[in-house]
């Protein structure tokens, strides 16, 4: 991987990241949704490069992209 793409990381894993630490703090908090991601990357709504058939995002653009990306709806505590 050369320089310029080591810190890009695929769409889906940076929202796995986000999420999470959304969960060590809370473990029933709302999550990111990947296809509300995608179409936020897709209007442009957060900073992301399309290459191919992926979008890629910074890793220093996490904390903007949280702040921009709404969470999903509340999970149901678990029964366990």
């Amino acid at each position: 991987m050369t320089i310029e793409n080591q810190d890009l990381l695929a769409l889906t894993d940076a929202l796995a990241e986000l999420n999470r630490a959304r969960l060590e703090k809370d473990a029933n908090a709302s999550l990111h949704a990947p296809s509300t991601g995608y179409g936020y990357a897709s209007t442009g709504r957060i900073p992301a490069e399309r290459r191919g058939r992926h979008y890629y995002v910074r890793r220093s653009d996490l904390p903007l992209i949280a702040a921009r990306l709404p969470a999903g709806r509340r999970r149901s505590p678990s029964a366990a």
